[in-house]
């Protein structure tokens, strides 16, 4: 070892082996990787879907919120009692009421949903 920079393999192996520490963040001059940004993504999509199961509202609970909605303008967000593939609640349908006919309701981002589906609605403040 004739140079500050040459190193002994068998010592820094013992050191990561025996002394090192990992607290688990996976870093390279303060970036993060990118498979680790990747993982990081998933996990907060995968956190972000599973919606809290709210109360179930009877039908004229519902009724009436969707009727406000359609009549002052006002910002609804709608659970639906439909399941995805691993048995979780869908997402919420966040918008106003546009339009409805018989029991299928038309909100204005272009989703629509049948009233028989709907199981909370709640106004957005």
């Amino acid at each position: 070892m004739n140079s500050k920079y040459e190193y002994d393999s068998e010592t820094v192996q013992s050191f990561f082996d025996n002394y090192y520490h990992d607290r688990g963040k996976m870093k390279w001059q303060g970036f993060y990787l990118s498979d680790h940004t990747a993982a990081l993504n998933r996990q907060m999509k995968q956190i972000q879907h599973h919606n809290q199961l709210r109360q179930e509202q009877s039908d004229a609970e519902i009724t009436k919120f969707l009727m406000q909605s359609f009549t002052y303008n006002q910002i609804i967000k709608v659970q639906l009692n439909i399941c995805d593939t691993n048995n979780q609640i869908e997402a919420d349908l966040t918008g106003e009421v546009s339009g409805y006919n018989d029991d299928l309701f038309y909100l204005d981002n272009g989703k629509t949903f049948h009233l028989g589906d709907v199981r909370n609605v709640e106004i957005v403040a």
